[in-house]
């Protein structure tokens, strides 16, 4: 029999080398993977090695090598989730996200049992709404004293893939509770809400083009993400008729703010220009849209490598928008133009703490000097209140007296642990202080931080 078995996973062609292995243990590769061939004349784009070990530890580490070249391999190609999925014959996909613990795999046992079973671990949706499958092994306990065998679905009584074209007609957020009526409901999430479970359960999402708009146009498409609500798997294939409705095309919307330099916020004035105003610009961001209703963005960046999604509600929508090089009174101007002005109370508070909350999600950068410790400090935290001490003396070899911080105080040393601008710690001491401190907390910050400067406790980055 041939040395190398070709599979296909979320449209990939992935070869595995059973040169190395026992008869015994090619047969029972051939055997687990038998549900997923690669069509004739399939190319592989990856070969695995098994790794040399006990039958069940090597079939179950062979799962995992596969999923991991498969997914690597459709890395900017499709939208990647972590998700189940089952279709109907006439290949309308209905895929089923969760995170671990909502059920999903069991869910898609029960739903395979009456559907095609398409996946319970990765499904890959292209940018025209085709669904590629991956039926994989799937890890089944035969005996509770013994480790999970690796069994074809269809070994497990699983149905095959329906003779047509897979098309997605509908994302589902599963919610599993054992306290819920008996019978599952259906609802339409608000996609901003939906966003981070979906985001959560993607792979290289920030390498796909789009990949947040793109999500935003198939929610569009199918009629909106939907949340199930249910307490028992059995009760689900009832649900899949009214689910996999044909979904309509999937329109990319444009981008919800223009890029930078090329803002135009009409009727905003830019208020008094000084040699030393802050300007605030948007961060690079990996991908946004808009959501209405209310009005509100989701940006898309990166975070330690992973794509990670904040909903701008509030305000901060119009403060995002306006932030291209622009001055404080000019995205004040912005979200009194966008909001109006709030009745019998200062927009100019509010529209600072949000700016200092977008600065601290890494959102907005000024062109403001950063703020930081000094590494020549020592410093002690009594609990009660800080006191630090510049170590290095001055010019004239004095040393400098050290300086006992209580209060808010204690709290501006704390964020100085890392670089940080002027603006956010206005904006963080207003926050606790409140919007009725907002004529004395600037001037009393700069103050503040210009005493630390001058003690050599605080230098300027």
């Amino acid at each position: 029999m041939p040395a190398t078995l070709l599979v296909d996973a979320v449209g990939s062609c992935i070869a595995i080398d059973l040169s190395a292995l026992s008869p015994e243990d090619a047969d029972a590769v051939r055997e687990a993977w038998a549900d997923a061939p690669a069509p004739d004349g399939a190319q592989p784009v990856q070969t695995i090695t098994p790794l040399i070990a006990d039958r069940v530890d090597m079939l179950s580490a062979l799962s995992q090598q596969v999923t991991l070249a498969a997914i690597e391999a459709a890395r900017g190609r499709a939208w990647m989730l972590h998700a189940a999925g089952v279709a109907t014959p006439d290949g309308q996909v209905v895929v089923l996200v969760g995170p671990s613990g909502r059920g999903k795999t069991t869910a898609s046992r029960a739903l395979g049992a009456v559907y095609g079973y398409v996946s319970d671990e990765t499904i890959a949706i292209d940018a025209d709404g085709r669904v590629w499958p991956y039926r994989k092994p799937l890890s089944v306990i035969e005996d509770p004293a013994a480790p999970k065998t690796q069994l074809a679905p269809s070994a497990v009584g699983l149905k095959p893939l329906p003779d047509a074209d897979l098309r997605v007609a509908a994302i589902v957020l599963l919610d599993r509770d054992p306290e819920h009526p008996e019978e599952p409901e259906v609802e339409v999430a608000d996609l901003g809400d939906a966003l981070e479970d979906l985001v959560s359960q993607t792979s290289f999402l920030h390498h796909q083009t789009a990949g947040l708009r793109f999500i935003a146009g198939l929610a569009e498409a199918t009629g909106g993400i939907r949340i199930v609500r249910y307490r028992e798997a059995a009760t689900l294939p009832a649900l899949i008729p009214a689910l996999a409705q044909e979904a309509g095309p999937i329109v990319v919307p444009e981008p919800g703010v223009k890029a930078r330099g090329d803002s135009d916020v009409s009727g905003v004035q830019e208020g008094p220009e000084g040699p030393n105003l802050p300007r605030f610009s948007r961060a690079v961001a990996e991908d946004e849209v808009a959501l209405t209703d209310p009005d509100r963005i989701a940006v898309l960046t990166i975070v330690h490598e992973q794509g990670h999604v904040t909903v701008l509600g509030g305000i901060a929508p119009a403060v995002w928008r306006a932030a291209d090089h622009a001055t404080l009174a000019a995205l004040v101007a912005a979200a009194v133009d966008a909001y109006g002005e709030p009745d019998g109370v200062d927009a100019g508070p509010a529209v600072l703490m949000a700016v200092g909350q977008l600065m601290d999600a890494g959102l907005l950068t000024s062109d403001e000097p950063r703020l930081a410790r000094r590494e020549d400090v020592a410093w002690v935290d009594s609990g009660e209140r800080i006191v630090a001490l510049a170590l290095s003396p001055e010019e004239d070899q004095t040393l400098a007296q050290p300086a006992a911080l209580t209060g808010s105080a204690a709290l501006i040393w704390e964020w100085l642990e890392e670089p940080v601008a002027l603006t956010q710690l206005i904006a963080r001491t207003l926050e606790l202080a409140g919007a009725d401190a907002a004529d004395e907390v600037p001037a009393q910050v700069e103050a503040f931080v210009a005493d630390l400067t001058a003690s050599r406790l605080v230098e300027t980055l």
